[in-house]
């Protein structure tokens, strides 16, 4: 996935759901590995690590949305414009690394990062696995 890089170990807030708790744990780790990367003007890995965050992150909340949709949640509306909000934050990273300002990139991943745990633990409450019925 990263290469020679070594994803932190991250235990994301329990959400009622093993499948999302442990995507949170990639998406965070992945997050603040760009972070380190970013801080750390790990020039050669930072733009990588983005772009893995972000194709994953996508990936995602596209599987949330369908598990979502599937158990007719309620608030769908809001959840889903809650993902098109982090996904706007990490496009907007994305372009700043791009233009070389790891100042401003630094800044916005940092952001991402606390609003995409509040996001889990406000939004990603509803997400709970139902048993298998028999």
């Amino acid at each position: 996935m990263t290469g020679n890089v070594d994803l932190p170990r991250t235990v994301a807030p329990a959400t009622g759901s093993e499948t999302a708790d442990a995507e949170h744990g990639v998406q965070l780790a992945l997050l603040e590995a760009a972070i380190t990367a970013v801080d750390n003007l790990a020039r050669d890995k930072a733009p990588e690590l983005v772009d893995q965050l972000h194709e994953y992150t996508q990936a995602h909340f596209m599987s949330e949305q369908l598990l979502l949709r599937q158990s007719a949640r309620p608030h769908y509306d809001g959840h889903l414009e809650d993902h098109e909000q982090l996904m706007t934050e990490l496009d907007g990273a994305r372009q700043l690394l791009q233009a070389g300002d790891y100042p401003g990139t630094l800044s916005a991943l940092r952001s991402h990062h606390s609003r995409l745990l509040d996001h889990i633990r406000s939004w990603d409450r509803t997400i709970e696995e139902k048993p298998a019925q028999e």
